[in-house]
């Protein structure tokens, strides 16, 4: 039977933030050629499985009770507080410090929210006014590459000034743009083949839902760290989709594509775009090692670290960490019951006894002393 409660809204995002621990060493077979940038893709889907169903599986979880620090923390998030205290005020408000806490997060997470669509908004209103490139070469190059690389979908190409550097835009309408500078054949075919597999494997809805999970857990570094090293391997999914079948002149003549666009980005917000070269050096490091690395794929390797990443992902859901005070038996008080403060849920063949609407015992059976209680059974 499954139950959602603080706890366990804590402990998914602990078993989440675990899964994102084993990302930077991934990142680094992932550039040795050793597995597939997709296995990291795979990391990606667990953890947002992992905050989205935050149950317990009551009956079956173990609990791992921590004595010192997490029971001051509790005590220390109770603690109440008034808001509009003032006694000339009709409107006295009341709550709990993490209650307070609580509202500063989601109200901070909202705004940042409103303005990720809001900026993506924007950027798809400015584009409706710009017209598609009308130029020969690229026009040519496009249908070149969809040919070879069989892409159906549909899609336009603009090039206009203000472009810093080549990217891809939309998540219904997808559009590249480039700068409004000549470009010779060749590289053209490495830009459009790189951008088209962008939209091919749909790594630009994979970047706009990581930036709602950044929005969301902005105050979490490890989120945040995570937010940077998916965007790493959405570049090197698409440089190893580009990069197969190429020997290393022309892995060398790509590369030397990917420098040529190095030049000053203005326009980086985090609104849905993705631009061939990033001017962060590491990514550029990264890029170049992975290119250069003889690709050697492991299929142990890939099965360790498949079976690793869904041993934390079920078992995050069987260990839970909760706070523990040594109490003496005569200090035990224990609360009356009633109607007015209590109630039963009956789940199944387990009953919960709520206690000022959190859950207090669980057990399989009622006594007498619990009679007087409402007892609601759950579908």
């Amino acid at each position: 039977m499954l139950d959602i409660n603080i706890y366990s809204m804590i402990n998914s995002l602990i078993g989440a933030c675990i899964l994102i621990i084993f990302c930077p060493f991934m990142e680094k077979l992932i550039i040795r050629g050793q597995i597939s940038s997709s296995t990291y893709f795979f990391a990606f889907l667990l953890i947002i499985c992992r905050l989205l169903l935050p149950f317990e599986v009551v009956g079956k979880t173990y609990f791992v009770q921590i004595e010192k620090l997490l029971p001051s923390i509790v005590r220390f998030l109770k603690t109440e507080m008034s808001i509009l205290p003032s006694s000339t005020s009709r409107l006295h408000i009341e709550a709990t410090l993490l209650e307070a806490v609580l509202l500063f997060l989601f109200s901070v997470s909202a705004v940042k929210c409103f303005k990720l669509f809001a900026d993506y908004y924007s950027l798809c209103k400015s584009m409706k006014f710009v017209l598609s490139s009308r130029n020969k070469t690229v026009e040519k190059v496009l249908c070149a590459v969809r040919e070879d690389c069989r892409f159906n979908f549909p899609v336009r190409v603009i090039q206009n000034k203000y472009v810093d550097s080549p990217f891809e835009f939309g998540l219904f309408r997808q559009t590249i743009c480039l700068p409004d500078i000549p470009y010779s054949e060749e590289k053209l075919y490495f830009i459009l083949s790189h951008e088209l597999h962008h939209f091919s494997s749909k790594s630009n809805w994979l970047k706009f839902f990581n930036n709602i999970l950044a929005s969301v857990f902005w105050w979490n570094p490890l989120i945040t760290f995570y937010n940077t090293s998916i965007v790493s391997m959405i570049e090197l999914n698409c440089d190893e989709h580009v990069i197969t079948g190429f020997n290393d002149r022309l892995k060398a003549k790509y590369l030397s594509c990917l420098l040529s666009e190095l030049r000053p980005q203005h326009n980086t917000k985090a609104n849905g775009t993705i631009h061939l070269l990033s001017p962060n050096e590491k990514l550029l490091s990264k890029r170049y090692h992975f290119i250069t690395a003889k690709h050697k794929k492991s299929k142990a390797v890939f099965i360790l670290s498949v079976l690793l990443m869904l041993s934390v992902f079920f078992a995050s859901y069987f260990v839970m960490v909760l706070p523990y005070c040594k109490t003496l038996a005569s200090e035990v008080e224990t609360p009356k019951f009633t109607k007015e403060n209590s109630y039963i849920l009956k789940k199944g063949d387990v009953y919960i006894i709520y206690y000022e609407n959190e859950p207090y015992i669980y057990s399989e059976t009622i006594s007498d002393s619990f009679s007087d209680l409402t007892i609601i059974e759950e579908d």
